[in-house]
């Protein structure tokens, strides 16, 4: 089996290059010119005793999903691709920049694809990608977006990416879409989801009333591949483990780091203040603002998401959000300690 994986210096697509070099296929990966491929050298040995032998397996190519030419050429003779790379950011002066590069890179992808007349196409996707739902109404995939304007630049390009990949379906490409909630995983503990732990052990004393759905990294690669090389074609699936508060995430990984919970409720009024010294701090620093409108948004609504679709298909069964939390935490005290 060949395959080709966008996005392999990040934590999805890291853990699933992993899951395919143990399964023995010919994997080629792209990678940007100034990406650092040593983090996923890392996420091969945090997992597997075979770690260096497996990374070593990997054709990297480097390139950008903008340069259509790179990607058509890296297709020839792909047999699955796995479309993880989208650019995150919450800089206002990126927001152009990031829709652009997330939904042209798509259509690349797919257009290429198209051409090569490769096999199947598997697009990461997000749950960002969906509609609003009242209170108490759980998340589907039939949940459309139709509002676009109270939505953050990543959820548009997540829609748009979407919609590139259903034009090809439409014009003959097998694909499926995976829309995971927050992934919980080990990584670049400076960066996307395992930030999370990083700050709870740099001490966190305030939780939010928000709640969201999250799924463990390796249930978002194992489905993605069992979804990859079934026949299901033109679907798109919710990937989602459970549904939880975030304040009983953040004591999990309190507890597995043996760090104090937090235990003081942040309100609108102090997350409206934070979120303003927070932007001040943008504009003077142009660091990534922690607080933007929409993570104020959604750290203080309720988001939860159903696995139905998903659960029933594949007959799947999610690793518990503890154990997930819990195996992360030994990882993360694995390589802190020993700085």
């Amino acid at each position: 089996m060949n395959t080709f994986v966008t996005g392999g210096t990040g934590m999805t697509g890291a853990h699933l290059l992993l899951k395919l070099t143990e399964k023995g296929y010919n994997v080629k990966a792209l990678k940007r010119e100034k990406s650092n491929i040593e983090i996923t050298r890392k996420i091969f040995n945090y997992h597997s005793g075979k770690g260096e032998e497996l990374f070593s397996n990997i054709n990297w190519i480097t390139g950008d999903i903008l340069d259509y030419d790179i990607i058509n050429k890296a297709l020839k003779n792909i047999d699955h691709v796995y479309h993880t790379a989208a650019m995150v950011s919450f800089k206002p002066s990126e927001r152009h920049k990031m829709i652009y590069n997330n939904v042209q890179g798509t259509a690349n992808i797919v257009n290429a694809s198209l051409k090569n007349e490769i096999n199947k196409l598997c697009h990461v996707s997000s749950v960002a990608a969906l509609g609003e739902t009242t209170i108490g109404e759980e998340l589907t995939e039939e949940t459309e977006k139709t509002d676009y304007k109270n939505v953050s630049g990543y959820a548009i390009s997540k829609h748009r990416s979407e919609r590139e990949v259903w034009r090809g379906i439409a014009e003959g490409l097998n694909a499926v879409i995976v829309n995971p909630s927050v992934i919980l995983g080990a990584g670049n503990w400076y960066h996307g989801s395992p930030r999370m732990f990083k700050t709870a052990w740099e001490g966190l004393d305030y939780y939010t009333k928000g709640e969201n759905g999250f799924i463990d990294v390796r249930d978002v690669v194992n489905t993605m591949m069992l979804l990859t090389e079934s026949d299901i074609n033109a679907e798109r699936f919710i990937l989602n483990g459970e549904n939880l508060p975030f304040r009983t995430v953040f004591n999990i990984i309190a507890d597995n780091l043996n760090i104090k919970r937090p235990s003081k409720y942040a309100n609108s009024f102090m997350l409206h203040t934070l979120k303003t010294f927070d932007i001040l701090k943008y504009y003077i620093s142009n660091k990534e603002p922690r607080l933007t409108k929409h993570t104020l948004h959604s750290a203080q609504q309720i988001h939860t998401c159903s696995n139905k679709k998903i659960k029933d298909v594949l007959n799947y069964k999610f690793i518990p959000i503890d154990k997930s939390i819990k195996d992360i935490c030994k990882i993360f005290l694995r390589e802190f300690n020993s700085i």
